[in-house]
């Protein structure tokens, strides 16, 4: 989960860097300009080359692959818009008075764009190195000296604020599109696949087992007589039974292995890297287990059907004749197990 999240929040911010880098180079330009304006101008051409990296960095931050080179992508951003910020400063006749601006904004223009806080300490670390020199400045005055700390004491602790109060929000926005996003392929009443979510686990099973030549299996399961315990002990009665199933498929079933409901009483399991006989077996295992979950007219049994993926046939039409061999375990007297290929 926490891994999702970083690399989630890592893409939606990743969104914005092309606005960050375009306003962090504009601004320095802006400060260069300024500066021209200031006689005995210092280091502009020096400036001026640290405008492409800038650039260069932010589009690093664009395409960073993980949380961790994203991080190292932004802090270098921070730190050349810091060391420009810097160059700027020197030759002024207050250099830390003329800084403190420029490092209270970027602390606090780049809180929200950190993921962990290590990457936050990080980026305070990479801006506020450049603060140092002026504040152990011995010809900085006191009052500048006092106000420059608590200037930056300020800018550090809201940024901070700042970047804790985001990071809980956008928890709480992933953890709700989870919540959603599990709800969409999720049976509610059972916790088994929806029909549409286990068609497309089927679809890309069926994909990789075409290209690695693996058998691909269907168990198709429907319980025995559930409309009459519907009818006779109402519809609790029968959403406890589906439960109850669930819940043994659940910790019967290997963690390749994916289940959903298609509708009713009607489940399927998809058995990757699986033959008919494993099947089979497994589906006899499953009668068994079956047989303890309670049911108020008696024992619990299901009718099974297996199919398995032919060459050129698609999911559907495997699926069908496992439906199809679930139909005639039904006709052979119910609570057993019928193989597709043995279906006439």
């Amino acid at each position: 989960m926490s891994e999702a999240y970083r690399d989630q929040t890592r893409r939606r911010l990743q969104l914005t860097a092309v606005e960050m880098g375009v306003t962090a180079v504009l601004g320095s330009l802006l400060a260069v300009l300024a500066r021209l304006a200031i006689p005995t101008p210092e280091y502009i051409w020096l400036r001026l080359l640290l405008l492409p990296m800038t650039a260069l960095f932010a589009w690093i931050i664009v395409r960073a692959p993980s949380v961790r080179g994203y991080g190292l992508a932004c802090m270098a951003t921070i730190a050349t818009v810091s060391f420009n910020s810097y160059l700027g400063a020197l030759g002024t006749d207050r250099p830390l008075m003329y800084f403190v601006p420029a490092a209270a904004i970027i602390v606090l223009a780049t809180s929200f764009f950190w993921i962990t806080l290590a990457q936050w300490i990080g980026g305070a670390i990479a801006c506020y190195a450049f603060f140092l020199p002026f504040v152990l400045d011995h010809t900085a005055s006191r009052t500048d000296t006092v106000f420059g700390l608590l200037f930056a004491t300020m800018a550090l602790a809201t940024s901070f604020v700042s970047h804790l109060r985001i990071q809980d929000y956008q928890r709480r926005a992933f953890d709700q599109e989870h919540r959603l996003a599990r709800l969409s392929v999720t049976d509610t009443l059972t916790g088994a696949r929806s029909r549409a979510d286990f068609l497309q686990q089927a679809e890309d099973a069926a994909a990789r087992a075409r290209a690695t030549a693996a058998p691909l299996t269907l168990l198709y399961l429907d319980i025995d007589h559930f409309k009459r315990l519907n009818d006779a002990h109402g519809h609790a009665a029968g959403d406890a039974v589906l439960r109850g199933m669930s819940g043994v498929l659940q910790r019967a079933l290997r963690d390749s292995d994916v289940f959903g409901r298609l509708g009713g009483e009607e489940f399927c399991v998809l058995l990757p890297d699986q033959g008919e006989d494993g099947a089979r077996k497994l589906a006899d295992r499953l009668r068994g287990l079956l047989a303890a979950v309670p049911r108020p007219d008696g024992q619990l049994t299901v009718s099974a059907g297996i199919a398995s993926l032919r060459d050129g046939e698609s999911v559907l039409q495997t699926l069908h004749r496992a439906d199809l061999a679930m139909l005639r375990a039904k006709e052979a007297g119910r609570d057993t197990v019928r193989v597709a290929d043995e279906v006439r």
